[in-house]
């Protein structure tokens, strides 16, 4: 006979595959009093759990709002530097302009692009009639195709019958082509043929033109957003005829009869005796002298730029922009810094963003930030003729 004490009692009304469970015997009022603390040590750790959530809370909102006030109002150089980058991409970029306004205030904003660098001084290359065409800038016969040349840029193409050398530029921030030309009287700007309706592929102007290489010049007025590029903003001027209207803010970039780059504040293009010309900004070297510092105000962009060096060899730089992974773009110091280089005692910017474009030879070889595989529908184009 099995003896029960007042303690427990044996439970034989369970079993589990055949074997009897044995358990110890709990009260009623053990089990709730049992199942009222886990219920309390449950609240517990949801109340702990919480308290926990509202202290990362609590420090990301203060960690997001100190970043903030550091980034917006700090006066730290190096946040200062790429806040006003920032700022300066965003609102020299129509579409983007948001990301700009969404996060900074109107006062800082035209603050920082108050500070937009614009040169209006007079600018030309004094040729020396005297010196050797590509000399001392580059001498093609000691360059080869996939190799550094002497500034440990890469040679993209060395065209010695149609006297184009073009250099593959690589930086931190941005991947460009550096085009650089024989001959200045082989340069000259040409215009769409469907003025004030359409621009033309960069492609097009070199076959219509019989030009072996051209890169996109003149701004234009995007009514609607589309992009067709035929309303030329600001003038320019090809063969003889003018096209559009002068803007004040903008500086001239052309060739004189004299296959001289002159660059400046004028609206008299007669007294310089202008050949082929447009206007945009800003300029980027007066007499061998660089006149922009950092990003000058432009921020950090897709860039065209022409120069010209003393001996009147033509150079046109193109830096591609807007692509993570590749190439974010060039500041303008960047580009000037580039151009100096090479030799430019004159330069001046063209139209930038997704309307940078080099074509060469029938093709395009830059990576336009634009979606379209033609390039943009273009004004205008700074073209070089061909030899042939």
């Amino acid at each position: 006979m099995v003896e029960k004490t007042s303690e427990e009692h044996v439970d034989l009304d369970r079993f589990n595959d055949g074997v009897s469970e044995i358990r110890p015997y709990k009260s009623k009022q053990a089990k709730e009093e049992e199942k009222a603390k886990r219920k309390q040590t449950k609240a517990k750790n949801k109340l702990k759990e919480s308290s926990i959530a509202a202290l990362v809370i609590s420090i990301v909102f203060f960690l997001v709002v100190v970043g903030y006030t550091t980034v917006a109002f700090g006066h730290i150089p190096f946040v200062q530097k790429w806040r006003n980058i920032w700022i300066e991409t965003a609102m020299t970029t129509d579409q983007h302009r948001w990301l700009a306004t969404s996060f900074f205030p109107e006062w800082l904003i035209d603050d920082v692009m108050s500070r937009q660098v614009d040169i209006k001084d007079m600018g030309f290359t004094d040729i020396d009639p005297n010196s050797q065409l590509f000399g001392g800038v580059v001498d093609p016969t000691e360059l080869t195709v996939g190799e550094p040349d002497a500034h440990g840029n890469t040679v993209y193409a060395n065209n010695i019958e149609e006297g184009i050398v073009i250099i593959e530029v690589k930086k931190t921030n941005f991947v460009g082509k550096l085009v650089i030309i024989d001959d200045p009287s082989r340069v000259f700007l040409g215009v769409t043929d469907y003025k004030n309706s359409r621009g033309e592929f960069i492609c097009d102007y070199l076959e219509k033109e019989n030009a072996i290489v051209g890169i996109n010049a003149s701004g234009f007025i995007d009514t609607g957003g589309v992009s067709l590029g035929g309303e030329i903003s600001g003038m320019c001027v090809s063969e003889g005829e003018y096209w559009g209207y002068y803007k004040s803010k903008y500086t001239l970039v052309g060739f004189d009869e004299d296959n001289r780059l002159i660059v400046g504040g004028t609206d008299d293009w007669e007294q310089y005796n202008i050949r082929d010309g447009m206007q945009f900004r800003p300029t980027l070297i007066i007499n061998g002298e660089k006149v922009v510092e950092d990003s000058a105000g432009w921020g950090l962009q897709p860039r065209t730029t022409i120069g010209q060096c003393a001996n009147g060899v033509v150079l046109m730089l193109v830096a591609d922009g807007r692509q993570v992974g590749y190439s974010l773009g060039a500041t303008m110091e960047d580009c000037a810094d580039i151009l100096l280089e090479y030799g430019a005692v004159t330069a001046a910017a063209c139209d930038g963003g997704s309307s940078s474009v080099i074509g060469y030879d029938g093709e395009i070889i830059n990576k336009p930030s634009t979606d379209m595989p033609t390039g943009r529908y273009l004004p205008n184009a700074w073209l070089v003729r061909s030899k042939k």
